[in-house]
Order: C-alpha cells, then structure tokens, then sequence
C-alpha cells in the first residue's frame, strides 16, 4: 500500500514509527499472549485503516509522536475483529500464517481478541475525551454486530443486497468511518469536516468490501497467479455481493444452490461455482458497484478541506481501484 502511494511520503517513517510502537507493545507482555500478539498485530498488513487515521490527522500541527496511541487503537481492534472471524469462520490461515486458534486454540484466541479490543479504550484514554471514546465505542459495537450478522446468516442463499450492505457497514465500514472520525477530531477538524471524513470512510469501505469480494472469486487465483487463493467465502459459506447477483440467474442457483448447501464444499466444487459466476454477468454488476462507491469516496473526498489531505484520501482510493 506505502509503495504505491508515493504521495505520502511523509507516511513511509510514520508507519515505521507505528510498527516499533507494536514491537514495544508486545514486549511489554509476555506467554502466550506476547506470542499471540506476534503471530497477529506484527504480521504486516496494507494498514490502510492507521493511513487514513493518519491523511485525515494531517494539519500544521501534525504531530506524529501525540497520534500514535490512536493510530495504534485503529489497527489493533482491527487485528481483534480478524482474530474472532477466523474463530468464527475456522479459517486456517491469516496473511499466509497459521490462525490463532490453530496455533493455540478457540478459547485462547478468544481471549486474545477481547485482550485486544479492551486494550483500545486504554490506548484512546491518553486524549481524555469523550467524544474519541464515543466514536470507538459505536465502531466496536458495529464490528461485534457485524460478525453476529455474518455468523447468523452463513449459507442463507436467499439473503438480498440490502442484507449485505448492512453486514459491510457494520463489519467494514464501520472501521473506516471511524478511522476517518478520530484523525478529523485530532486534527480539531470542524464538526461539518468530521462528518465528511466519516462519510468518505463509509464509502470508501463499501468500495474496500466489493474489492474483496471479486478478489475472492478471481480465477487467477484458481491459476495461482497472486499468493491469496480465491474461493475462501465460497467454503466458509459467506455471501458476497458477486454470489448474490449470481443467484439470480436460474441456472446457475439450480445448479450451484446444492453445492453451496453443503456443509463442506471441496476445492473441486470451488473451482466450478467460481468458474459459473463468472459466467453470469455478476462480476460486471458488481463492479458497477464498486465503481459507484468508489466515485462517491471521491466526490466526498473533494469537499473536505486542505488540499494535501484531499490529494491523499483521493489516491487512497485510486490505489484500490488498482487491486480489482
């Protein structure tokens, strides 16, 4: 993500000054849950949720050392909300390494993860205000919603897009907006900027979601062209936006409705269901969507004010266009 967003050039330390605040973190702590918090939180990821805190924190009192407690809450309760999907999911593994849950088991990723999220609030209570606490408050309880939501409607073939983008903005977006909110109140943003930085966010994370969800179903990744292999929503059972517009062609649900029932579907059937959607028209609709949401992170983007912030958020958006 840092590589290609040479804009911000001004991030490439910062960010660095970010992983040393997890290493001392984790060394602060020690058993399992040092290791734990090694195997999660120093696994690097794209970071795009502590770069937008950090763009939209940007003002002439940027000051990188005061906003590291905030910027270090955002990624963390982010690694925590993976650590409970993968629980949930029984996924294997998370950025090409073996899951918590694998490596120890459920109840102590469980820990982990409320470990995690507590640590938040202890990291945001530095800046002593209310209206931080409140924002991260609303964003936890969206992203436990959110899992509960996802949790309750694995498999449901019949769930329709107003579902899903309720579980996206509560699973997804809600992190951006608030990653957005925190960088505009420390940044003593005005009360009408703020709402625009958290507006962007939610578009911006709906884009964030579309994007995974035609990654997922990417037949390169059947050709193990990217490291990620395609087809993990399709085993866990997960219904994405592609699957559900692909569920309206006739053929395909009369065919794919039994595979995607079952209780274990096998790399073979993965293969086949990835191979039909593609053959439906969903993946074209459903890049209409990410287009669309996409273009209104931009327009909104445009409307907040301070040019280099505007430049940035808006670069943050074309660079995960360039992931579709």
């Amino acid at each position: 993500m840092i590589k290609k967003l040479k804009i911000f050039n001004f991030l490439v330390k910062d960010i660095k000054k970010l992983e040393k605040f997890f290493l001392e973190f984790a060394d602060s702590l020690d058993g399992i849950l040092k290791e734990a918090i090694v195997n999660t939180l120093m696994v690097k990821g794209k970071r795009i949720r502590p770069i937008l805190f950090l763009v939209c924190a940007k003002n002439k009192n940027y000051n990188i050392d005061y906003l590291l407690p905030a910027a270090a809450s955002i990624e963390i309760i982010h690694t925590a909300s993976l650590i409970h999907d993968d629980v949930i999911d029984r996924s294997f593994l998370r950025r090409g390494k073996k899951t918590i849950h694998n490596i120890y088991d459920k109840e102590t990723a469980k820990f982990v993860g409320n470990y995690l999220f507590t640590h938040t609030f202890c990291l945001l209570n530095k800046y002593n205000s209310s209206e931080i606490l409140r924002e991260m408050s609303a964003a936890s309880q969206n992203l436990v919603k959110g899992e509960f939501d996802q949790l309750k409607t694995k498999k449901d073939l019949k769930q329709n897009t107003e579902i899903y983008f309720k579980k996206i903005g509560e699973k997804t977006s809600s992190l951006f907006k608030l990653s957005c909110a925190l960088g505009g109140i420390l940044s003593n943003s005005t009360k009408e900027d703020i709402e625009r930085m958290k507006k962007f966010g939610e578009y911006l994370g709906i884009s964030f979601q579309i994007n995974d969800d035609l990654l997922d179903i990417n037949p390169d990744r059947l050709a193990g062209k990217v490291r990620k292999l395609a087809g993990n929503d399709i085993k866990q059972g997960n219904v994405t936006l592609p699957l559900i517009y692909a569920l309206r062609d006739t053929e395909f649900k009369k065919i794919a409705s039994p595979i995607l029932s079952k209780q274990k579907i096998t790399d073979k059937e993965v293969v086949k269901i990835i191979n039909m959607i593609s053959k439906t028209g969903a993946v074209r609709i459903a890049r209409k969507k990410f287009d669309y949401y996409l273009e209104k992170a931009k327009e909104v983007a445009d409307s907040i004010k301070g040019a280099d912030r505007r430049a940035c958020l808006v670069k943050i958006c074309d660079s995960i266009n360039m992931e579709v």
